[in-house]
């Protein structure tokens, strides 16, 4: 009975996935006129960025406010596909049909040619967003990786494929601090995580939809790992007519006036590069935050490129049915748990000021331990936990990872001067993912020397200890 409704969906899918990818060779052009459009809209509206003034609206913040978030659900949806689909198909890309020869290392080069370049331009991009529209950096992102991931289905050597990898860092670099900066320029107060966390869900559906890369490239769809990543690059594009027409920077009395929240409330007005560092390493808030991201980093991003390898390694199992347990289960973990934390934070930070960092404090001294325990048969311990307790135990860093995302926004800007929002979450994005940089080179390094993926990942559970505990030392908000 199931197999007799599933069957014709799986057909209707595949047959609409052919008829996208029969457009997508249209990518560049459509790139080029939504980007000139959207330049003629921004020019219109403005570049600079203003700072929220104006008092709160009665209602709450406004339906612009959940436009921005629904619209940019789908951007980080789109965003996280894009950049989780390499990993999916590494068996494919690597010793497929139509694929590019390179060695396990060199795999993980390509990625970490991503990171490195995503990495060092964060605060760049977080610098921008905080001097210029916010919307109009989202939208050149959004159509600038989207022709990118198209053009990764177009290289032809292993020095082209990392080529595209590392264009697609630049481009990617400029949109999670822009984004979130203006959702929370929009959503302040008892909004702040729920509205965070319900964009920050997005990244989960982008990599639960990667994790089915090998079904869309593979049967039954039959693209191709090529045309995969040439169709969602269209389809990226495309989109970017939604962001033209929905999405805004808030401005006057659309925008909340700012609550006492940060460490000094925001002013409108010109600052120099000078001012900003000097008001974000005042204290030792943002200092320990970096330590902290980089630590939950090195776990997050070695599950995002070698956890459907480990798994194929552990239990011999095929790619395409690593690709879907190794994004699926994990980001249903982090999808459930943005959520649920964000309504933990928001209604625990009414009695206690510090609950936003409590509440992913907590997740991870749990979840840590339990990653470790997972690892456990592969680092040579004679315990046989099976497929799906493994897959359970690693799930706890999604509910760890899905906590922190709806709550580090509005921890740091509760620490930090509300106008460099975007530059302060920059620099998280820096260490975050410069440790993802090296983890996961080194991942593809030890595999090549038969070194299990298991140690790594032990050693990346640790750390999220060590995160969940620096949380309980950040300065202390009166209650």
């Amino acid at each position: 009975m199931l197999t007799s409704i599933l069957t014709p969906l799986r057909e209707a899918f595949c047959s609409c996935l052919h008829g996208i990818a029969s457009l997508a060779d249209a990518t560049p052009w459509a790139s080029i006129a939504l980007l000139v459009l959207g330049v003629i809209i921004a020019l219109r509206r403005g570049l600079r960025n203003k700072a929220p003034n104006g008092d709160p609206p009665a209602a709450g913040p406004g339906k612009w406010a959940w436009i921005a978030v629904a619209v940019l659900w789908v951007v980080v949806m789109l965003n996280y596909f894009d950049r989780q689909l390499l990993a999916v198909l590494n068996t494919s890309i690597t010793a497929g049909e139509g694929g590019i020869a390179m060695t396990q290392a060199q795999f993980g080069t390509v990625t970490s040619a991503f990171l490195i370049i995503y990495a060092a331009l964060s605060p760049v991009g977080g610098y921008l967003a905080d001097r210029f529209s916010r919307s109009f950096i989202i939208l050149c992102s959004l159509i600038v990786w989207s022709f990118v991931t198209w053009m990764t289905g177009k290289a032809e050597s292993y020095e082209e494929l990392i080529l595209w990898r590392g264009a697609m860092g630049i481009s990617e670099a400029f949109y999670i601090p822009a984004a979130l900066a203006l959702i929370s320029d929009y959503h302040r107060g008892g909004t702040r995580s729920m509205a965070t966390g319900l964009h920050m869900s997005g990244i989960y559906a982008g990599q639960m939809l990667a994790g089915c890369g090998a079904l869309m490239a593979g049967d039954p769809c039959q693209l191709g790992w090529r045309l995969t990543f040439e169709t969602f690059g269209f389809v990226g594009v495309l989109y970017a007519l939604i962001v033209i027409l929905f999405l805004r920077d808030p401005k006057g009395a659309e925008a909340p006036a700012a609550v006492k929240e940060s460490a000094a409330a925001p002013t409108a007005g010109d600052f120099s590069f000078g001012e900003m560092l000097r008001s974000l390493f005042t204290g030792r808030a943002m200092a320990m935050l970096l330590v902290m991201y980089a630590c939950a980093g090195f776990a997050n991003w070695f599950l995002m490129g070698w956890y459907p390898r480990l798994l194929q390694d552990m239990f011999g199992i095929s790619e395409s049915q690593a690709g879907p347990t190794a994004t699926f289960w994990i980001n249903i973990a982090k999808y459930i748990a943005v959520l649920v934390a964000a309504v933990v934070a928001d209604r625990w930070y009414l009695r206690n000021r510090n609950a936003r960092a409590y509440v992913p404090g907590i997740c991870f001294c749990v979840a840590g331990p339990c990653v470790i325990v997972a690892m456990l048969p592969a680092l040579g311990f004679p315990i046989a936990l099976g497929l799906a307790l493994t897959v359970a135990l690693v799930s706890m860093q999604g509910v760890a990872q899905g906590s922190l995302d709806a709550t580090l926004m509005p921890v740091l800007r509760s620490m930090i001067d509300e106008r460099f929002s975007a530059t302060g979450y920059g620099l998280l994005n820096f260490t975050s993912v410069a440790a993802g940089a090296l983890i996961s080179w080194g991942g593809g390094a030890l595999k090549d020397m038969n070194v299990n993926l298991g140690v790594p990942l032990s050693i990346a559970g640790l750390l999220m200890v060590v995160c969940g505990l620096f949380f309980f030392f950040l300065p202390k908000k009166s209650c």
